[in-house]
C-alpha cells in the first residue's frame, strides 16, 4: 500500500505556499490594515474589480448563524496583476474562495489578501504570478516561513492524491468485500415490489457485456479501479465493464443533463475528503436478477447519489455512498467500500461474454 497525501499548498510550498503578512511601504497599507492581526474567510466571488491603485474582490460570506455579508478584500494594483497573469476570470461570479489576511482597522468587512486559496485546491499569494502555461508560480520563502506556511496551510486545507489503480486485495473463494461487512437490506417501495418479477436473467446487463450501476460496477469481481486527477476533474474508470465517470470539481451541475448509465457527477475538497453527488442518471437497475441476485431492482431517472471518498490511516480509500431513489427506495440505502494502492496494471475489461455460446441454447 502507498499514502501519498497533498496536504493544500505542503505539497508544493516551494512554489505555492501562503505569504505571511508583511509591512511593506506601499502607502495606506499600514494605515488602512492591521498587519499584526490575522484572518480567514470563505465565501462566494460576487464580483472583482482590476483597478489601481488597489484591486479588490468581493464574495459574500456566511456566518455561523447563516446571516451572509459581502466581504471585500484588496489585492495589488489592476496594472501589476495584469502584468503577473493574473485574469478576471479567475473570479468569476459564484467562485468559491478563501482569504487569507488581515483585517482593515475600521471597516469590519474589509481586509487585505496575503492568498487567495480555490476550490481545486489552488494556492495564490498576493505576489504570485502565472508562467506562460497557467501555472501559479508564488514566491519562494525562507525555510523559517517556509514552515510556517505548511502548517497555517495543513490546518485549513487537505487534498488527498487519489490518483493511480486502486483494488480490492483477491483472496481464495468467492470475492468477499474487503474490510466492510455485509451491506443492508434494500428497503423497497411498493412501486419496486410490483415490479421486482418482470425481468429475467436474460435482461441483466452484466450478461450483455453492459455495465449495471456505477455503485454495483465499482467493485464488482474485485477489478481494479483507475483514478486520474487533476485541479478540475477526476477521471474515474472502473476496470469491470470499462465504465468512465468524470468528477467535475466546480461542484456546479449543468442547467440540463443528458441522462445516463453514469449520470453527471460533481464534487469538492472538504478536511480531507472528495465530496461527489451524482444524477441525470437514466433509468436502470440497482440490483438485477443472475449470478448470486435472486430479484431484480429497478432505479428511476431521479435517483440520486452520494459519495464521499477518503484515504484513511491505514492508507486504504475508502468509499462511502448513499443512493436515493423516490420511486423505488423507501429508505436511503448507504454503504462503503476499502480498496488498496497497487503496482499492478489497469486493463481495459473488453467484454466477451461466453455465458451463452453461439449456437448453444439452455435446452441444449
Amino acid at each position: 500500500m502507498q499514502k501519498k497525501i497533498i496536504t493544500g499548498a505542503i505539497s508544493v510550498l516551494a512554489s505555492m505556499a501562503i505569504i505571511p503578512s508583511v509591512s511593506f511601504g506601499h502607502h495606506g497599507v499600514n494605515g488602512q490594515f492591521d498587519l499584526s492581526k490575522t484572518l480567514e474567510k470563505t465565501g462566494t466571488v460576487t464580483r472583482v474589480r482590476f483597478v489601481n491603485p488597489h484591486s479588490y474582490v468581493y464574495f459574500d460570506v456566511k456566518d455561523d448563524a447563516g446571516k451572509v455579508a459581502n466581504w471585500r478584500c484588496e489585492l495589488r494594483s489592476g496594472s501589476l496583476l495584469k502584468r503577473k497573469g493574473w485574469k478576471k476570470e479567475l473570479f468569476s461570479k459564484g467562485t468559491e474562495i478563501k482569504i487569507a489576511g488581515s483585517p482593515a482597522r475600521k471597516e469590519p468587512t474589509t481586509c487585505y489578501t496575503d492568498t487567495v486559496t480555490f476550490s481545486d485546491g489552488r494556492m495564490l499569494s498576493r505576489y504570485g504570478s502565472f508562467d506562460k502555461s497557467g501555472k501559479i508560480v508564488n514566491p519562494k520563502l525562507d525555510a523559517a516561513a517556509l514552515e510556517a506556511a505548511a502548517k497555517k496551510a495543513g490546518a485549513t486545507l487537505n487534498v488527498p492524491d487519489l490518483s493511480g489503480n486502486w483494488g480490492e486485495p483477491v483472496a481464495d473463494g468467492p470475492p468477499v468485500a474487503y474490510g466492510v461487512g455485509r451491506p443492508p437490506a434494500y428497503e423497497l417501495t411498493q412501486a419496486a415490489k410490483d415490479v421486482g418479477n418482470k425481468w429475467t436473467s436474460a435482461d441483466n446487463p452484466r450478461f450483455n457485456c453492459k455495465p449495471t450501476n456505477i455503485i454495483l460496477d465499482y467493485r464488482f469481481d474485485q477489478m481494479i479501479n483507475k483514478f486520474e486527477q487533476s485541479a478540475t476533474e477526476i477521471t474515474l474508470t472502473y476496470g469491470f465493464m470499462d465504465v468512465v465517470r468524470k468528477i467535475h470539481l466546480d461542484g456546479k451541475f449543468p442547467d440540463k443533463i443528458e441522462p445516463t448509465l453514469a449520470g453527471y457527477s460533481v464534487g469538492t475538497w472538504k478536511d480531507g475528503k472528495l465530496e461527489v453527488k451524482t444524477k441525470g442518471f437514466a433509468e436502470g437497475f440497482i440490483a438485477v436478477i443472475g449470478g448470486r441476485s435472486k430479484a431484480s431492482i429497478p432505479h428511476s431517472d431521479q435517483m440520486e447519489v452520494a459519495e464521499t471518498f477518503y484515504i484513511d490511516d491505514k492508507g486504504e480509500l475508502v468509499r462511502e455512498y448513499t443512493m436515493t431513489d423516490p420511486v423505488y427506495l423507501a429508505k436511503p440505502f448507504s454503504h462503503l467500500n476499502k480498496s488498496v494502492k497497487t503496482t499492478d496494471a489497469f486493463e481495459s475489461f473488453a467484454c466477451d461474454d461466453l455465458t451463452v455460446e453461439e449456437g448453444f441454447t439452455e435446452k441444449s
